[in-house]
């Protein structure tokens, strides 16, 4: 290996613990943390920011069936069903940014959209009769599923936030992610308050 790969091949791996370390730390809900966050990006309530920004990282941890996409340069698309406010921070929080070579777009979704080439949906506050037809819609097609806690095992989501002490953090359910297609690098699966391998 030549000295300039070495370099590349170091900077990777630099790059890459700092995500991880990004991703992995709690993120308190005071205008300290919400200094960190991407200047453009303007709410009263400081979660949402915090939401957009996690939704905006996960994108980097998650495989596709590269069936899903039509072209190398395929946008990531994000689905949000249940809070136009989130979407609105996301779409500003993800203006000009691309994963993985891909530019990310949003999509505000009604509860009864069709969901052809969504690869990410949030689903906000939605009474039990509405959570269960999003998830039979949803049920086994390869879309990263993430709600906010309480409501994961009526959706059947695969990453749900939770908000304790101040801190926004999430879990994630391995077995909706298997049905999927999908697959998480273990970078998202160590960065996680918990893991559920099996039935919750």
């Amino acid at each position: 290996m030549t000295a300039s790969c070495a370099i590349v091949s170091a900077c990777r791996w630099a790059r890459q613990l700092l995500v991880c370390a990004i991703l992995a730390l709690p993120v308190t809900l005071t205008a300290r943390a919400d200094a960190a966050q991407p200047p453009a990006v303007e709410s009263g309530d400081p979660a949402l920011r915090v939401k957009a920004a996690y939704l905006y990282k996960f994108a980097g941890y998650v495989e596709w069936p590269s069936t899903v996409f039509d072209s190398q340069s395929s946008p990531i698309v994000i689905g949000v069903i249940g809070n136009d406010d989130l979407e609105q921070i996301l779409s500003r929080t993800i203006a000009g940014k691309t994963v993985n070579g891909r530019p990310l777009v949003t999509r505000r979704l009604a509860a009864d959209s069709p969901l052809q080439g969504v690869h990410m949906l949030f689903v906000g506050a939605m009474d039990k009769h509405t959570l269960r037809a999003i998830s039979d819609a949803v049920r086994g097609r390869p879309v990263l599923v993430i709600s906010d806690a309480r409501q994961e095992r009526v959706l059947d989501s695969m990453i749900s936030f939770d908000l304790t002490d101040q801190r926004l953090r999430f879990d994630v359910a391995l077995k909706p992610v298997t049905s999927s297609g999908l697959e998480l690098r273990a970078l998202m699966l160590t960065a996680a308050r918990r893991v559920v391998r099996g039935d919750p």
